[in-house]
C-alpha cells in the first residue's frame, strides 16, 4: 500500500523517506517523514506529519514543516510525553562548505491541542555541555522518559557518542544517564534503538565499522551482556540500516535494512529478526520485502504497528522504498503475524 507517492508531492518535497510512527489511538497512527529533493544535503527539506487509519488505509496530511535554508530536516521522531504532549524531535542538518551534511543541533516541535498544529521549534538544550543532534529513540514509563541521541565531535562538547538521556518533566530538561559508546567498550556507534526488558533495557547499535550489535543493560544502562550479530549469522553480513526493536510474546524482534547475501553488490532487503531477550541469540530471520532481489535503490528504515487479536493479529510495517533510482515513497506492508513471527 502506497501512503505517499512522489507523483502527488510538490517537486521540492517529492523525495519522501525515513518514516517514524506514533499510535494515537487503537486504529490511528501519526507518521512523520522527510519530504525533500534527495537523500541528504537538500537545504529546505521538510518533515511532514500525516494521520493514517490502520483499518481503512486512509492517509491525510496534518502539517508540513519546512526547514529554513540553509538548514534541512532529515528525520523526525514522534513521541508522547508522560504529560500527554505529543513531541516531534528533529534531526537538523546543514550543508557545509565542502558540500557534506553536518548536524546543526536537534530541535523540538510540540503539538498545540488548541491550534491543532505544531508550535514553532525550540532547540534542544545542551546537557553537561554537550550539544546533541540526531534523536534516535524514546521510551516513556510513569513520569520518566529516556532518549537515545547522538553527539558529534564537531559540535559543542566535542564528543562522538550515542548517549542515553533521561527526563522527569516530559522533556522540559534532560540529564545524562550513560555514554553508551564508552559503556559498550568504545564502539563507534551511530543509529541505535532500545526497548524495555525486565528491570533494564535491550539496545541495538549500528556501528561505523559495519557491525550490528545487541546489548543487554540494567536500568542505568550498565552493560550486562553484549553480542555481535554481523558475521555470526550467514544472513547478517553488515550493519542493519536504522534498526528498530520491539518485544512481543516474550520474544525480542529487530527490524531494518539488511543484506542476506555477502556479495558487495548484494541487494538491500527488509528483514525481521527474532531473538532471545536474555541470551540475545538470533532464532529466526524473515525477509519481509525484496526476497526476489529487485533493484531497490533506497529504502527500508521501518517502524511497526499491530492490529487484531489471536490468529487474526496483523503486523503493519511502515517504511520507504525506491526502485530503479526513482524517488522513494512511503509504503505500508501487512503480514499475518503467525506467518512471520
Amino acid at each position: 500500500m502506497v501512503l505517499v507517492s512522489a507523483a502527488t508531492q510538490p517537486a521540492e518535497f517529492r523525495y519522501t523517506a525515513f518514516p517514524t510512527l506514533l499510535m494515537v489511538g487503537s486504529d490511528e497512527a501519526w507518521l512523520a517523514y522527510k519530504a525533500g529533493r534527495t537523500h541528504a544535503t537538500d537545504a529546505g527539506a521538510a518533515i511532514e506529519v500525516v494521520r493514517h487509519t490502520l483499518s481503512s488505509g486512509t492517509t491525510t496530511l496534518i502539517q508540513r514543516l519546512p526547514a529554513p535554508a540553509p538548514k534541512l530536516y532529515q528525520m523526525g521522531e514522534l513521541t508522547r510525553m508522560p504529560d500527554g504532549t505529543v513531541a516531534l524531535y528533529v534531526d537538523v542538518q546543514a550543508v557545509g562548505w565542502d558540500g557534506r551534511h553536518y548536524r546543526a543541533g536537534a530541535e523540538v516541535f510540540r503539538w498545540n491541542t488548541t491550534r491543532l498544529a505544531f508550535d514553532a521549534p525550540t532547540t534542544l538544550e545542551t546537557v553537561n555541555g554537550v550539544r546533541y543532534g540526531y534523536p534516535l529513540d524514546f521510551i516513556s514509563e510513569g513520569k520518566s522518559t529516556w532518549q537515545l541521541i547522538m553527539a558529534f565531535g564537531y559540535m559543542e562538547g566535542g564528543r562522538w557518542s550515542v548517549d542515553a538521556l533521561r527526563s522527569e518533566n516530559s522533556g522540559g530538561s534532560w540529564k545524562l544517564v550513560r555514554n553508551l559508546t564508552a559503556e559498550f567498550g568504545g564502539i563507534r556507534a551511530n543509529e541505535s534503538a532500545f526497548v524495555r526488558h525486565g528491570d533494564g533495557f535491550i539496545v541495538t547499535t549500528r556501528g561505523y565499522d559495519n557491525r550490528e550489535r545487541l546489548h543487554l543493560t540494567n536500568g542505568e544502562f550498565r552493560l550486562r551482556r553484549q553480542v555481535e550479530l554481523t558475521g555470526k549469522y550467514p544472513f547478517i553480513n553488515s550493519h542493519i540500516g536504522r534498526p528498530r526493536l520491539f518485544v512481543r510474546d516474550g520474544q525480542g524482534y529487530l527490524i531494518g535494512r539488511n543484506r542476506t547475501q555477502s556479495a558487495a553488490a548484494a541487494p538491500m532487503q527488509l528483514c525481521l529478526f527474532r531473538f532471545d531477550p536474555e541470551t540475545l541469540a538470533i532464532t529466526s530471520c524473515v525477509v519481509l520485502d525484496n526476497a526476489d532481489n529487485k533493484n531497490v535503490t533506497d529504502g527500508y528504515y521501518a517502524v511497526t504497528a499491530f492490529s487484531g487479536t489471536g490468529a487474526g493479529t496483523r503486523l503493519h510495517v511502515f517504511t520507504y522504498k525506491a526502485v530503479g533510482g526513482e524517488p522513494p515513497g512511503i509504503v505500508r506492508f501487512d503480514y499475518n503475524w503467525d506467518d512471520v513471527k
